[in-house]
């Protein structure tokens, strides 16, 4: 099972985060591989964040207000970012972070 949802981080920007609820336990970067062959790469969440059950409303839809905030923390940006791997892709990075006025740009992030 899974929803996801928009969220507006502290930097302003909107992103994707997936809550996902599976009997296999993938690895984020399993779930990103399936999802970037089967999705549009502005369509591909963020962030996914896993959960025991999703909170449903009396009527039996899932509750979005109930679910957690999600509270970035440095161990889930650090696996969802890619560090660029050779001098080109260095020089691509700090130009978007300069032009976007973000920290660090990896290699997958996609800003359309």
């Amino acid at each position: 099972e899974c929803v996801v949802t928009t969220h507006e981080s502290t930097d302003g920007h909107r992103r994707l985060i997936a809550y996902t609820v599976t009997d296999t336990n993938p690895s984020i970067t399993e779930l990103r591989t399936h999802l970037t062959h089967t999705l549009p790469d502005h369509m591909v969440p963020a962030l996914f964040i896993p959960l025991d059950h999703l909170p449903l409303t009396p009527s039996g839809k899932i509750d979005r207000r109930a679910l957690p905030q999600p509270g970035i923390r440095a161990e889930q940006l650090d696996a969802t970012y890619t560090a660029p791997r050779n001098e080109t892709e260095e020089i691509l990075a700090a130009l978007w972070a300069k032009v976007l006025d973000v920290e660090r740009v990896g290699v997958h992030d996609n800003f359309f």
